[in-house]
């Protein structure tokens, strides 16, 4: 008898799991499961989104919503619903056809794809892994789930209505308050007047990553900027122009704020705070209808600050790819198995839907089309990303200067770019990525060329302040340094700048003062003849041409700074900045550095512009240093 009872115990066993597994056939339907599937797309993606932004501090210390895409607050629960909806869809199909399937075998995809969500929203796990988790975990909580099912209906039918509004509550919250957000910005604009609809319009088109000693503009020996030689006879160009930080937002911060980088909140792990009125904010309150174009969604993007007084603020993209992307599922498995990028065009998979500038243009253009109706001036901000790395161009531009085509190699050199110890290149590797770079110059060129040219054709450009810019140089090898945010070298701080005025007026003026870009907002608003009441310090650049004012030829003292490196440092530990924060004073052909540790750099820009002689250490300097010190000390009370 005793031989007997081990057999008996399986069959039992077995015969109450096919108990269990009729009896929860019979409960579920095709319309609860697919009430069931659509449960677990609002959980799936309210919990995707709560570890997004719960896990952020582990990986990044900055404040809210910063340095993420802004639109996860509507995205994740709307594609993680859409995406339960189509594997729910496809179980209750098979369901239909098949009733008498086990509801293990129909609620395993489901949990499984609620498992992925979950292991990939830890970044750290690899892909593999986190499926064969989710497998895993999955098919044990299918048949965990089958053995309960009536309390996993009763459940869903308790907690739909509540998850549903939380959902709908994001939803409306993010997505109905960015597409509600320009029109009652226009809608609170003031009266139009006879004086403000002859007011110019103002267009800042910023290069991001751009210096000016690698354009043909400035005498660079490759063509790399054609069409701005050809625009500067009709513009006002400065050959020493200077930004106030070596890297995009303190940069960007002072263009639109008129305050130098020390003034300012925006830094490395926070954003632009309301301390100061913004360019857009003035204006807006002047009557002009505002938008801003960015492609550097990191460090320009709305989360930073910088869309303050804007109307409408393009920046991360809202598209159905771009929706998807935002998601783990859809960035790590579904869109590059959907649409493989091309890694030349509009950035590389680590960047999948960074904006070409010929996104922008065209965005820009059909802004200004939908507009055409409306007599309000603009004032519109461009950022463009392309000469920033990965410096691949788009594939469709037929590049001048690098090679034509890449290797694997090449392309892995170029994705890696960033974060590669630059210390173990070879002199073909430096070549082949500034050669890219300037291929990315040569493309930026085209596309204001483009740009310019679709103004001109809505006979728009005459009564526009075109001012053209960047927020930022970059190194290849100079100083031993690449990248930037690095130093506050002239390869990192010294800026076209190029403004055309409306009707051309002062065209063909090469000035050739030093200037800091913290000086654009009085010099719009001084050109707009609002410079009564503005609340920007500074002085205007039309100092500049104008042959009225006796200072016009005084050099004035520009002060940058960086206080810390970047978390993944393109030099690995190299960089001045590692040693402290850094200030620099530019005046005339001289450039004065003090670095964290103390030491001093001094330059003569004009005989020295690589900086590779540093004068500090002569004698006849001491009583130059002894005046930049105090100059330092002014500017920065």
């Amino acid at each position: 008898m005793n031989t007997s009872a081990p057999a008996l115990a399986p069959r039992n066993r077995s015969r109450r799991e096919v108990q269990t597994t009729h009896a929860a056939t019979a409960l579920l339907t095709v319309r609860r499961l697919v009430v069931v599937s659509v449960w677990f797309g609002f959980v799936a993606g309210l919990t995707e989104l709560a570890l997004a932004i719960g896990l952020k501090p582990l990986f990044d210390s900055s404040p809210g919503l910063f340095r993420m895409n802004r639109h996860i607050l509507w995205t994740m629960p709307t594609v993680n619903l859409g995406l339960f909806l189509i594997v729910g869809g496809c179980a209750a199909a098979t369901l239909s056809f098949k009733p008498r399937t086990a509801p293990r075998q129909l609620l395993f995809p489901l949990c499984m794809l609620a498992a992925l969500t979950f292991f990939l929203s830890f970044r750290k796990i690899h892909d593999v892994a986190c499926l064969a988790l989710a497998c895993g975990l999955g098919y044990r909580l299918a048949i965990w789930l089958e053995s309960r099912l009536d309390e996993l209906l009763r459940v869903v039918r308790l907690s739909l209505a509540p998850l549903a509004a939380v959902a709908l509550g994001l939803v409306g919250h993010s997505l109905g308050g960015f597409l509600l957000h320009e029109s009652l910005a226009v809608k609170r604009l003031p009266p139009l007047t006879a004086a403000s609809t002859r007011t110019p319009n103002v267009l800042l088109i910023v290069l991001d990553t751009v210096r000016a000693d690698r354009m043909s503009l400035y005498g660079y020996h490759r063509p790399t900027t054609p069409a701005l030689e050809k625009l500067a006879s009709r513009a006002v160009t400065f050959s020493q122009a200077r930004s106030t930080a070596p890297w995009t937002l303190p940069s960007h911060a002072s263009m639109m704020t008129g305050r130098w980088r020390h003034e300012l909140s925006a830094g490395m792990n926070q954003p632009l705070d309301d301390a100061f009125p913004t360019l857009a904010e003035f204006l807006a309150d002047h009557g002009y209808d505002t938008a801003g174009f960015v492609s550097n969604t990191t460090y320009a993007g709305a989360e930073t600050g910088l869309a303050r007084g804007f109307a409408r603020y393009e920046d991360h993209h809202v598209s159905a790819s771009g929706a998807l992307w935002t998601t783990t599922v859809g960035r790590r498995f579904l869109c590059p198995l959907l649409a493989p990028q091309d890694r030349r065009s509009d950035g590389h998979p680590n960047d999948h839907l960074r904006k070409s500038a010929g996104r922008i243009r065209r965005d820009f253009l059909s802004w200004i089309d939908r507009k055409t109706a409306d007599d309000r001036p603009f004032f519109a901000f461009l950022n463009l990303f392309d000469a920033h790395n990965p410096y691949l161009p788009p594939a469709e531009f037929d590049t001048p200067f690098g090679a034509q085509t890449h290797s694997a190699d090449d392309l892995r050199l170029f994705e890696r770019w960033f974060i590669l110890d630059k210390s173990n290149l070879t002199p073909d590797q430096v070549s082949l990525v500034s050669d890219a770079y300037d291929d990315c110059l040569a493309y930026l060129d085209s596309q204001i060329d483009g740009l310019l040219g679709g103004l001109a054709l809505r006979d728009k450009l005459d009564d526009t302040l075109v001012i053209i810019t960047a927020d930022h140089g970059e190194h290849f090898g100079e100083h031993g340094l690449y990248g930037h945010a690095s130093s506050l070298y002239d390869q990192e701080l010294h800026v076209p700048l190029i403004l055309l005025l409306p009707r051309s007026a002062h065209g063909g003026r090469a000035v050739t003062n030093t200037v800091s870009l913290r000086d654009l907002p009085a010099t719009v608003v001084d050109v707009l003849g609002l410079e009564d009441g503005a609340p920007f310090p500074g002085r205007s650049l039309a100092r500049c041409w104008s042959n009225d004012d006796p200072d016009s030829a005084t050099d004035d003292s520009v002060v940058a700074s960086v206080d810390r490196p970047v978390q993944t440092a393109p030099n690995q530990g190299r960089s001045p900045v590692f040693r402290g924060p850094m200030k620099a004073v530019a005046r005339g052909n001289r450039v004065y550095i003090r670095n964290g540790d103390g030491r001093e750099e001094l330059y003569d820009v004009e005989a020295d512009p690589d900086q590779t002689r540093d004068l500090a250490g002569l004698g006849e300097s001491k009583s130059e240093l002894d005046d930049f010190r105090a100059e330092l000390i002014r500017l920065l009370r």
